[in-house]
């Protein structure tokens, strides 16, 4: 059966806010059993009712679809926490989502202190898999309770799996050690779609090529019609789950701007394009220069133009472009919470396009 996409003009022409990031949604208990594996339908990934001799003590999930769930395991000794998520995978990459999830760790002193990495390789092959597609950090803590600490991800298909571990016995290589024995106990399905190798990000060897704020481009109601069908077939959920679109091989590295809210990463050591990591939860903002503006251009060459994109797991939303590319600041501060020009879901049998009256209008590109 083929999906129906309707088009519709839905979005108001004022502005609407950035939607909620995914560490400021309600997180929604799951009714499961605790005698039973939990099953992740969507990925068809198990999730067991102890791991690491720790019982599940909670599943929870963010969001509709159960495109992002998790679940808690506990000792009754409280001396080993885990906590497993299961997460779409909609923009960046293993390594991104690492650096993020790392980051958490190492600056947060009033709750880890200062962790001190374990010495090893950050790479390591997950189960099921044959390259060294996951990535994983164990350090040794000095101000919590627990006496180390660590994190794991790992691709599975168009998903992300993230493993974090928390012990009071165990020293960060050997906490190290049983994470990888915690993922081996997961019911993973028989055939895991293979995935390319990892390694973390390193620092961008030159800075983005910024001039100054951007402001609205035109309006370009054609090209915000077309830029809306290109985040769908892009990013759109694929019939068998396990295997995701193909996507061309990226390096990412890490910009050295920094944002309170999350992270700025450039592919391919670019500099006329990022993606702001929100949080280490799969979610960001994409900016780059605008490629339906460029195919729809009247003239040749195009005139300049940047599209911007909030990732959500099931939503894509597309603010006004700019006329040049913006700095990040001005991308969480200003662009991301004024107008929309459309939103696209990417996920589920039915899809829908809405589109702001305000993409189409002659007076959206003039400064207000």
């Amino acid at each position: 059966m083929k999906r129906f996409v309707p088009v519709t003009l839905a979005l108001a022409a004022g502005a609407i806010g950035l939607a909620t990031p995914a560490a400021a949604q309600q997180a929604e208990e799951l009714r499961v059993s605790a005698r039973k594996p939990y099953t992740h339908k969507q990925s068809g990934l198990r999730l067991p009712t102890t791991l690491a001799g720790a019982p599940r003590i909670k599943t929870l999930k963010i969001g509709e679809h159960l495109l992002d769930v998790s679940a808690s395991y506990e000792s009754p000794d409280r001396a080993e926490l885990l906590s497993l998520y299961v997460y779409r995978q909609a923009s960046g990459a293993v390594p991104v989502w690492f650096d993020r999830a790392r980051w958490a760790i190492e600056n947060r002193p009033d709750v880890y202190g200062q962790p001190v990495a374990a010495v090893g390789a950050p790479s390591f092959v997950p189960p099921g898999q044959q390259t060294a597609s996951g990535l994983i950090a164990a350090y040794t803590l000095n101000k919590t309770p627990y006496r180390s600490t660590g994190v794991a991800i790992l691709p599975f298909g168009q998903w992300l799996v993230k493993l974090r571990y928390s012990s009071k016995t165990l020293e960060s290589a050997s906490l190290a050690t049983a994470m990888r024995k915690a993922l081996a106990e997961l019911e993973w399905p028989r055939e895991v779609a293979p995935a390319p190798a990892a390694s973390p990000v390193a620092d961008c060897p030159t800075p983005l090529v910024l001039s100054g704020e951007a402001k609205p481009a035109p309006a370009n109601g054609a090209a915000a019609l077309m830029a809306a069908f290109m985040g769908l077939a892009m990013r759109a959920d694929t019939k068998k789950q396990d295997v995701p679109a193909p996507q061309p091989a990226v390096t990412w590295c890490r910009d050295a701007t920094t944002l309170k809210g999350g992270g700025v990463y450039r592919p391919d050591a670019a500099t006329d394009r990022y993606l702001i990591a929100l949080s280490d939860a799969g979610r960001g903002i994409f900016v780059q220069p605008d490629a339906a503006n460029a195919l729809l251009a009247k003239s040749k060459p195009a005139e300049p133009s940047w599209s911007v994109a909030y990732i959500d797991l099931d939503v894509i939303t597309n603010y006004v472009a700019q006329d040049r590319l913006p700095p990040p600041a001005q991308v969480v501060e200003d662009i991301v919470r004024g107008p929309v020009n459309s939103r696209v879901s990417t996920w589920g049998e039915n899809r829908s396009i809405d589109i702001s009256p305000r993409a189409f209008s002659e007076s959206a590109g003039k400064a207000e």
